[in-house]
């Protein structure tokens, strides 16, 4: 069988060659309290052969430390690329050039854990392998030796990982958010919902989230059980809503998000509503007021009765667009009557809602473009983070599957850039009706019947055989939150330095420097830089 080590900043295909010359040794830097990893792509193997794998840590010569995370790479299906503004290419649009290959391909994302009853799939393979470097960690280079056989055939790969001084924060600065579908992970798994094993799936969930690196996990009425009584009154029970919160909690999640309480039923229209079983009512009538102010008032008397009231954080309602801002404002000035002091956070497409909005999350690209507007309501004292999602499109990052990899870990690399204190996204799991993941990756959005999303939006992680499977975007995500900490450590030190580095890689949303070893050239400056002034001491005060 042929090999070939690979940066796990880059796609690998399924028609993936190994070139003659192709690197054949793992060679890595890495930070402290973090992971680091690479792939390896096997062209000419035996489909159906058993694959297995041996770590021998050449330091202390044994087995059982230093030992890897190994994962098959499971291959999806992308049908239709992203278009140049965004959601898919239409009739005479081209994808040339700012994609990372044209479609219909496939493109190694799933991650599944490696068993002993992995098996090949076809005659090349790919394996993502890291190491999970703990902050106790001394600095200097660990050697190794991995031998993998696959079938009859056998490689033996030399690895070579150089550990820093510099130390990613344990508690993260960066806020991240990614939405899920609870009742996914019940029916993509054949469990019961609120069953034992849900739960016990939904902790599966939370521990991938947590592995890179999210800090705020949502609540929404999947987990509020309402009933009217038969007077009109409402009874609201959070009995799941708390076993919720209290397992993301114990995980390491920082914030709590609530979700919207109301909806748009078109994403142009001007009217919101509230949907309370099959009954649906206009927001801010009569009805929908009563509706909401009980809702709002048994809720936050539960977030204060747990002590939850300073981890929480409010949307009202998602995206608001110039159509409906005046809605808008009125629901805000709602919530904030009966949810005194809580920040309201959203996802908005317009930036004149001063004073209806405590954290704005703008595209990207609408940030850049309206960047002046935004910083002024962030002078006056609002927060700023940033989304993506069926848009953007064309050069600017997202986290799609037919965009280079690296524009992924980039994203956060502008949280450091324009100074941007979270991000967002709506599809950790968030598959549509019956789609499959691992072939349909551009479903039709209901209210945009006309509009495929583009690929990968949906979803970041994988319904796999036994739980849930990671990604290489996922883990490409959680390095560039790393990469993120460490920007911002080394910028309380020497600002002009922090800055230089990031910009060497990264000018704007839509402007980087994609080749994988112009990055890592960077990264290991980075590293190094840090690691100087831990060095000298000069971090102490700051990691305490």
């Amino acid at each position: 069988m042929k090999y070939q080590v690979i940066s796990a900043n880059e796609w690998i295909y399924p028609d993936s060659q190994v070139e003659e010359n192709g690197n054949r040794h793992i060679h890595l830097s890495t930070a402290r309290g973090s992971y680091v990893a690479c792939q390896i792509l096997f062209n000419s193997v035996s489909p159906e052969s058993s694959i297995s794998w041996e770590y021998t840590n050449a330091v202390s010569g044994r087995y059982g430390e230093w030992q890897p995370e190994i994962y098959q790479l499971i291959d999806v299906f992308v049908e239709e690329n992203t278009g140049p503004v965004g959601f898919v290419v239409k009739a005479g649009e081209s994808a040339e050039g700012y994609t990372s290959r044209l479609a219909p391909f496939r493109v190694y994302d799933a991650m599944k854990p490696l068993t002993e009853n992995t098996r090949t799939r076809s005659d090349t393979e790919g394996l993502y392998i890291c190491w999970k470097i703990e902050t106790d960690t001394a600095s200097g280079i660990y050697t190794g030796e991995m031998t993998i056989t696959i079938g009859e055939e056998k490689c033996t790969v030399f690895v070579s990982i150089e550990v820093f001084s510099a130390t990613v924060p344990e508690k993260e600065t960066l806020s991240v958010s990614n939405w899920f579908i609870l009742s996914h992970m019940a029916d993509r798994h054949n469990l019961e919902r609120w069953s034992e094993e849900h739960w016990a799936m939904i902790r599966r969930y939370g521990e991938l989230m947590r592995r890179a690196r999210q800090t705020h996990f949502w609540v929404t009425m999947e987990t509020i059980d309402v009933e009217q009584k038969d007077d009109g009154t409402y009874h609201f029970c959070f009995d799941k809503t708390e076993r919720l919160i209290r397992l993301f909690l114990e995980l390491g999640f920082t914030h709590i998000e609530g979700g919207m309480v109301a909806v748009r039923r078109q994403f142009t229209d001007s009217e919101f509503v509230v949907r309370i079983h099959d009954q649906t009512l206009r927001a801010i009538s009569s009805e929908g007021y009563s509706y909401i102010s009980q809702y709002l008032t048994a809720w936050r008397k539960f977030l204060d009765k747990h002590g939850w009231l300073n981890i929480i954080v409010q949307h009202v309602a998602d995206e608001p667009t110039e159509n409906c801002a005046e809605e808008y404002r009125i629901l805000s000035g709602i919530v904030r009557k009966f949810m005194p002091g809580v920040p309201l956070i959203e996802a908005v497409e317009i930036f004149d809602l001063e004073g209806a909005v405590d954290i704005w999350i703008p595209k990207n690209y609408y940030y850049e473009t309206h960047r002046h507007q935004f910083e002024k309501v962030r002078a006056l004292g609002d927060k700023l983070w940033f989304y993506t999602c069926c848009l953007p499109g064309g050069y600017y990052m997202n986290r799609l599957l037919d965009m280079p990899l690296l524009r992924t870990r980039y994203l956060h690399w502008g949280n450091y850039i324009y100074n941007l204190e979270g991000f967002l996204h709506w599809g950790f799991n968030y598959y549509l009706g019956d789609q499959d993941p691992f072939d349909h990756a551009s479903p039709v959005l209901a209210d945009l019947s006309d509009s495929r999303l583009p690929p990968g939006d949906t979803h970041i992680a994988y319904p796999g055989t036994e739980g849930p499977w990671g990604s290489v975007r996922l883990e490409a995500m959680r390095a560039g939150i790393e990469d993120y900490e460490l920007l911002t450590l080394l910028a309380h030190k020497d600002k002009a330095l922090a800055d230089e580095i990031a910009a060497s890689c990264m000018t704007s949303f839509k402007e980087c420097n994609e080749d994988s070893a112009h990055f890592e050239r960077a990264h290991s400056r980075l590293l190094q830089s840090v690691s100087d002034y831990v060095r000298g001491g000069n971090f102490n005060e700051m990691q305490e």
